[in-house]
């Protein structure tokens, strides 16, 4: 019996002691996504990307209007033209909507790419200013809201708008 009490008082002590340090512990939060949105260094990259959509957009329509051009060709011509020549037109047309189909292809791929290098640049300078704010002001973990999972947290404990902030006033 009195071993039963000595355990059970061990594990008593074992909880009190792991629940105060847990108390003390300093914990805050980023929204990660905020941070790129509303940050000078976020909308910046965010415009040079959409810069780059428009340009890749623009050779997209051209080609796209130049297949279009030969197709309304052929439906208000095609009665009039020779069997070679609309046969000719007909492989031209398969060509360019392949040569088309690979352009939108290929621009998705490097739009993604860029999108992830721009995005990347700004993420390795949110993490220095969150390591050097997490050091400076004592923080024991610093976590991202959605990759988290936060469903609840104070807005005490939300530092996104510190982080802002900051990555603001090093540009």
């Amino acid at each position: 019996m009195k071993r039963c009490l000595l355990l059970a008082t061990g594990f008593f002590m074992l909880f009190a002691f792991s629940f105060s340090a847990y108390a003390q512990q300093k914990i805050a939060y980023i929204d990660i996504k905020q941070v790129i949105r509303d940050s000078k260094a976020g909308k910046a990259a965010n415009v040079s990307f959409q810069k780059e959509v428009e340009s890749k957009r623009a050779v997209i329509d051209q080609k796209r209007k130049a297949l279009e051009d030969m197709r309304q060709d052929v439906i208000q011509n095609g009665a009039v033209m020779s069997e070679t020549k609309r046969r000719n037109l007909a492989e031209t047309i398969e060509k360019k909507q392949k040569d088309l189909d690979r352009t939108r292809e290929d621009i998705r791929v490097e739009l993604q790419r860029k999108d992830l290098e721009l995005t990347q640049n700004v993420l390795k300078d949110i993490e220095a200013i969150v390591n050097k704010i997490g050091q400076e002001e004592g923080f024991d973990l610093i976590v991202e809201k959605t990759e988290a999972g936060i469903l609840y947290g104070s807005s005490a404990t939300d530092i996104t708008t510190k982080v802002i902030s900051v990555y603001d006033a090093s540009r």
